[in-house]
């Protein structure tokens, strides 16, 4: 049976409130308070720290983002350490933040970073990159994916492992990018390749295959997906083994084709 976690603290109308799957958080301009709650651990964890209105919060599963113009600071919390991990730097209104089940992103075109933190290992990794407005950035469960037209790089970050994945290759506005909590997909069809991205192994993995704009992607938990029309074939990719596996089959555009995952279907 679940138990209450009680603060007898000053609430007022201007608190921000936020909650993922594990973690709850409650910000504070009249206390100057972030406290985070995470129901693994089942306790608080509370910082004394300026809350403004310009600061960005977010939250999903396990992961808590606070970023704040004022102090120049980023702060991630973990549900799964119940520890805060803090950055001293510069936050700027052009920043883009996402955050996942365990991981956050922090994307700077004004410092030129990337910046990733996992809720696994409670720490942030930072890449000194050019940042653009036509970058594509993905992040669900462990994985995040950055796409860049400008550098023409994939980059990959794993909570799990902690560390970023970098590809050198040409990214287009045509290419399809599909991400699920342990695998990310890359399709181009000015290449002609299919790559995948497993957060368990750290790795990518390339096929060299024709890509048409009737083929569907999809990606959920450890799969990615790929049906061509064109090539009649079925291919999937696990990130468990970090292989590819192939079926020649007739593909039509009336058949389904859905991705599972550990929590259920996912039709992304």
């Amino acid at each position: 049976m679940g138990t209450w976690a009680s603060l007898s603290v000053t609430v007022d109308t201007s608190d921000v409130f936020l909650t993922g799957g594990t973690v709850a958080l409650a910000a504070s301009p009249v206390l100057n308070t972030l406290r985070a709650y995470s129901a693994l651990t089942g306790t608080w964890a509370s910082l004394s720290v300026t809350v403004d209105s310009s600061d960005v919060f977010k939250a999903a599963g396990n992961t808590i983002i606070a970023a704040s113009p004022v102090l120049n600071t980023l702060r991630a919390y973990s549900g799964i350490t119940g520890t805060w991990a803090s950055l001293s730097v510069t936050v700027d209104a052009s920043d883009i933040f996402k955050v996942g089940s365990h991981v956050a992103l922090a994307a700077s075109p004004v410092l030129n970073t990337l910046r990733a933190y996992s809720a696994i290992t409670g720490t942030w990794a930072s890449l000194s990159v050019t940042v653009d407005t036509s970058d594509i950035f993905l992040v669900t469960g462990n994985t995040i994916l950055v796409a860049s037209p400008v550098l023409n790089t994939l980059r990959a970050y794993s909570a799990i492992t902690g560390t970023w994945a970098l590809l050198s290759v040409t990214v287009d506005t045509s290419d399809t990018f599909k991400v699920g909590s342990h695998v990310a997909l890359a399709a181009s069809p000015v290449l002609n390749t299919l790559r995948a991205y497993s957060a368990i192994t750290g790795t990518w993995a390339s096929l060299s295959v024709t890509v048409d704009t009737s083929d569907i992607f999809k990606a959920a938990g450890n799969t990615a997906f790929a049906s061509s029309p064109v090539l009649n074939t079925l291919r999937a990719y696990s990130a468990v083994t970090g292989a590819w596996a192939s079926l020649s089959v007739t593909v039509d555009t009336s058949d389904i084709f859905k991705v599972g995952s550990i929590q259920g279907i996912d039709n992304n």
